[in-house]
């Protein structure tokens, strides 16, 4: 009896131990949503909390351009968080130094068939998924109506191909008034929508080599070179000094830009009469970047299985369908597109429609390192002091380099991990 009352109450005691180191699970986020968005992010939290009430959510929020050298201090101290927010040209890099957990073994394949392919596909690093996208954006054409009217063009019919472009462009650019049909800017992230529609890439398929010399790439870049050298319908957006892009189309000073929908409200504030349009078709059809944002679970967490249920919490059809409605962004999870009020989006529709083009950059660490070797090479090609081709030539060498030293630091990470 002695023995049976004493099995009893270590299992009690046990019990109570195990219920509670559950209750104790805190779970340590850094983010970085803005002002509009960390309201919805909380109310999500607490919904997760109520739903896990085993697991609490301590959310800081951190500066988007101070989260990258934060963490590496912070991997570097043994002091990172159990979860980030991290853009999605940073995860490779994580992935392929160990800082994150593979997340496949906590079940995550139950919820990678519900998100977009282009937002998933940031997220898988040689084959394995090391983040749950929690925001994917890309580009499309934002037009000044008033300025169509102006120029006699229907402000309900955008321009649907470069053709159509070129020639809205020369009726809406007017130098004596200081209009022009389109400002730019200067980057590879930019300017990926411009090759793509032509055919070209960033890399060849195996991610191995530049593919910026291809004829197709160079076709897309020289079309955009030409914009402001040959059609002249482009206003210097991109060179040092000049009225940026986003700005000279709140002045009125450009009739067309690439945006994104972080941009909608802000125009929605200022009063400005305008539209949004897919990206102009080109040779091979319509075409944009991706952009987002994904979270991942740090390999020093002592709880990955639970930071693993809040990354698909945040990515479920529920959560993406509050997030969509409550800031009108694109949601990562396509069963949430039947939920979504676009009365109270209407720009949404079309974001989402320009999502099915889209292309994602690489899965590569270096792809930082690349924008900022290519983007002078671009900037010398639209100033004039090389050839389109020239300038992709020169860049390609600094790409090859830069995917040799990356290749180079795979292999040695992965010697020093056996």
């Amino acid at each position: 009896m002695r023995y049976v009352l004493a099995l009893m109450i270590l299992a009690l005691i046990l019990g109570c131990a195990k219920e509670a180191t559950r209750e104790g699970i805190v779970l340590k986020v850094w983010e970085t949503y803005n002002s509009e968005e960390r309201p919805v992010f909380l109310s999500l939290v607490e919904e997760f909390e109520k739903q896990h009430p085993g697991i609490k959510i301590e959310a800081v929020n951190i500066p988007f351009d101070g989260l990258e050298p934060k963490i590496l201090t912070a991997l570097a101290t043994q002091t990172a968080p159990d979860i980030a927010r991290v853009d999605v040209a940073f995860l490779p890099k994580l992935a392929i130094r160990g800082a994150l957990y593979a997340l496949d073994q906590f079940r995550v394949e139950s919820i990678k068939s519900e998100l977009r392919p282009v937002a998933l596909s940031s997220c898988i690093v040689d084959g394995k998924t090391y983040g749950i996208p929690d925001q994917v954006n890309g580009l499309c054409l934002f037009y000044n109506k008033e300025l169509f009217r102006e120029a006699g063009l229907d402000p309900n019919k955008p321009p649907s191909s470069w053709d159509e472009f070129i020639d809205y462009a020369k009726k809406l650019t007017n130098k004596e008034k200081g209009v022009y049909g389109f400002g730019m800017k200067n980057s590879l992230w930019w300017t990926l929508p411009f090759i793509y529609s032509f055919g070209g890439d960033l890399l060849t398929p195996d991610n191995k080599h530049c593919a910026l010399t291809s004829d197709e790439a160079i076709a897309g870049f020289q079309f955009k070179v030409d914009l402001y050298a040959k059609y002249r319908v482009e206003g210097g957006a991109w060179r040092s000094g000049g009225i940026r892009d986003d700005m000279g189309f709140q002045s009125q000073v450009y009739a067309m830009i690439f945006n994104g929908p972080w941009a909608v409200k802000g125009l929605e504030r200022s009063g400005i009469d305008f539209g949004v349009a897919l990206i102009p078709k080109g040779p091979k059809g319509y075409a944009t970047n991706v952009g987002g944002n994904n979270m991942v679970v740090f390999s020093t967490s002592k709880h990955p299985k639970e930071a693993a249920q809040f990354l698909m919490f945040i990515a479920s059809k529920d959560s993406q369908a509050k997030w969509a409605n409550s800031l009108g962004q694109v949601p990562v999870n396509m069963l949430a597109d039947g939920l979504i009020d676009f009365s109270r989006h209407p720009y949404l529709k079309i974001f989402m429609e320009q999502m099915k083009y889209a292309k994602p950059r690489p899965p590569i660490a270096s792809y930082p390192e690349i924008e900022n070797d290519v983007n002078p090479e671009m900037q010398a090609a639209l100033d004039g002091k090389k050839s389109v081709r020239e300038a992709m030539e020169a860049a390609c060498k600094k790409v090859d380099a830069i995917l040799q030293e990356e290749e180079a630091l795979k292999a040695g990470l992965k010697k020093q991990a056996r």
